[in-house]
């Protein structure tokens, strides 16, 4: 028996000692190979196909939440007052206009193809009798049709047609040589003050909004979390209860302002291209000039009747994405002045008796 237990050991032992002598003879091989393969390449040494990676715009990636790309993104402070050559030009082109009749007032209105609105607006406003209207141009963009001929109304009002040397929504801004007032009120074919309101939006600029483009109709522009600026038509629903621009569909604005717009300013000339090539945004344009020069906001006229738009079905107003344009030409125009001009505005002046 004991034999046996015997035995079955050796056999055990002369197994592990064949496995072992096996285990040699393998790692021994491996070394034998590794080292006729010569030391592992190093990274410098490889040599990878020539391949051309297409160019990317990084401009066109969609926006994804919390990635800025590699770098951060730019952000505007409100501008200071520290602006010597802008405020010596503009003072200048007051100067230049000071000789200008102050009690009367001009109507700049600019038209495109659009007879029935422009009738109809011009049939308002000289029905009645307007004590300081001195005249109203035709601001004619529709360059393939002549306009009608210059004429006087009942009222003794001149209406004479101007028309534009290209279709650009920049002639509405020119401070025509042939203006006699200080006072233009800038406005669309399709949208208007009622006559005695219009008389009243106009005292109004001459006691409190000569330095302000003063109107009708107000826009906000707010800022998202990352400092980007979104273009809005401010609400109460929103709990927003300030503005800073009064488009000029409709507003009142001193002929300096005008004059440096279409100034060779060198921010101004590329304003004004970019305007042609976007075709939108010249009245965005025009509140950062004025909140640029002033450091002050617009001012909110209302008159005792609500203005009058026809808001036709076609118009740059009504093509698709008009608010994410007109928010990418806040964020545009904010880089072009290097700081962002815009004042908000919390008051306004409505006409009548408020009664309680």
């Amino acid at each position: 028996m004991v034999a046996k237990y015997i035995a079955s050991l050796r056999a055990l032992a002369a197994r592990r000692v064949v496995t072992l002598v096996a285990a040699a003879f393998v790692l021994a091989s491996v070394i034998v190979i590794l080292v006729r393969l010569g030391p592992p390449a190093k990274l410098n040494d490889l040599k990878l196909p020539d391949v051309k990676l297409p160019d990317i715009d990084m401009s066109k990636l969609p926006n994804i939440p919390g990635f800025s790309g590699s770098h951060e993104p730019e952000h505007y402070e409100k501008c200071d007052r520290n602006i010597t050559e802008p405020l010596k030009l503009w003072k200048a082109a007051q100067q230049k206009y000071d000789k200008l009749m102050d009690d009367k007032f001009t109507i700049a209105m600019q038209t495109y193809k659009r007879p029935k609105e422009l009738d109809e607006t011009l049939r308002v406003i000289l029905s009645e009798k307007i004590a300081s209207l001195h005249e109203i141009v035709i601001i004619w963009n529709n360059l393939e049709e002549k306009p009608p001929g210059n004429f006087k109304s009942e009222t003794g009002v001149p209406v004479r047609y101007r028309v534009s040397e290209r279709n650009s929504l920049n002639m509405k801004l020119l401070p025509d040589p042939d203006f006699k007032t200080q006072a233009v009120l800038l406005s669309d074919d399709d949208v208007y003050y009622k006559p005695q309101d219009l008389e009243f939006a106009f005292q109004t600029w001459r006691k409190f909004g000569q330095h302000r483009l003063t109107g009708a109709l107000p826009r906000c522009a707010t800022p998202d979390a990352e400092g980007n600026w979104g273009y809005g038509f401010c609400s109460k629903d929103s709990n927003q209860d300030v503005y800073s621009m009064i488009i000029t569909n409709l507003c009142f604005s001193h002929m300096s302002f005008l004059d440096y717009y279409s100034s060779n300013n060198t921010v101004m000339q590329k304003v004004r291209d970019y305007v042609d090539d976007h075709f939108n945004c010249e009245d965005i344009a025009l509140n950062y000039v004025v909140s640029y020069l002033t450091g002050t906001g617009p001012l909110l006229v209302k008159g005792r009747d609500k203005y009058v738009n026809y808001e036709p079905a076609q118009g740059i107003s009504k093509k698709p994405g008009h608010l994410e344009a007109r928010s990418k030409c806040l964020n545009d125009l904010t880089k072009m002045f290097g700081c962002m001009p815009l004042v908000n505005e919390t008051a306004h002046i409505e006409r009548g008796v408020i009664v309680l």
